[in-house]
Parts: structure tokens; sequence; C-alpha cells
């Protein structure tokens, strides 16, 4: 990657779960991030059109949306982006699911550090953006037994 900051898009309509995210990313040691917030899904479609970001970090759960739409939408508008979606469920079930229908990874809110955090947007850019990288269904089964550790 370069040294210019990564453009993320993050789609959460918690006030409070986005000014984490904002606080974590300035804090991760690297690389620099400019976040762009948004609270809708309609207007994250319109900034996927409008703007080119590296990552989207969703949260499934919005006023505007439900959670299967919310993550096809995404994908839809913008299959170049990775996508993480970002999601106050302690539920493995929604994870895999995520995985599944096309994000590159998922975060539980509240148990990601700052470090973590961007270590996890930046491999999302890389497997999306790399033939060789591992497939949904290996990361599924990696996800698996991290859990079960």
């Amino acid at each position: 990657m370069d040294d210019r900051p990564l453009e993320v898009l993050l789609v959460e309509d918690n006030p409070g779960d986005a000014r984490l995210v904002r606080e974590s990313l300035s804090e991760a040691a690297s690389p620099q991030f400019h976040l762009t917030h948004v609270e809708r899904l309609e207007d994250a479609l319109r900034c996927l059109e409008r703007e080119r970001y590296d990552v989207v970090l969703l949260d499934l759960l919005l006023q505007d949306s439900q959670r299967l739409g919310t993550l096809m939408e995404i994908h839809e508008h913008a299959p170049k982006v990775p996508i993480v979606v970002f999601t106050g469920l302690a539920d493995e079930v929604v994870g895999l699911w995520a995985l599944s229908e096309g994000a590159e990874d998922y975060v539980i809110k509240g148990k990601v550090s700052g470090d973590t955090l961007a270590w996890t947007l930046c491999e999302a850019i890389e497997r999306h953006n790399t033939d060789g990288s591992p497939s949904r269904e290996a990361r599924k089964t990696q996800r698996r037994k991290e859990r079960t550790k």
C-alpha cells in the first residue's frame, strides 16, 4: 500500500459506535485512515457512486435497511470495494453468513482494539485485491477455529 490515507466508508447509524471507530482508527499505529461516516444505506450508496473508497465498514442493522439487504446492496453497487461487517451481534452465524455473502471479514463492536481494526481493514483490502487470497470457505473455517479456542 502507498502512503496516502486509506479511504474508509463507515456505514453506522449509532453515533457512539461511529465515534469509537473514529477514535480507534486515529490511535492505530499505522496506516493513516480517512473516515467518511454515513448513517443510512441510501447515503452509503450515493457516496459509493461519487467517491472512491478502499474499504467499507458496514453495520448490518441500519434504520433504512434489513440485515440481508444491507450487505447485498452495498456489494451489488460496489463489487470492487471490500466490505468488513461491523456487528453488535456476538453471533458467529452472522459473521459466517456475511462471509458467505461477499464480506471480506467481520468484527464485533466493542471486542476489537484500534490496531486490530486497522489490521482487519488492511487485510480485507489486500485479500480483495489479491488473486491468491484464501477462499471465503477457508476464512470461514479459520474463523470457526478461532472462536473455539
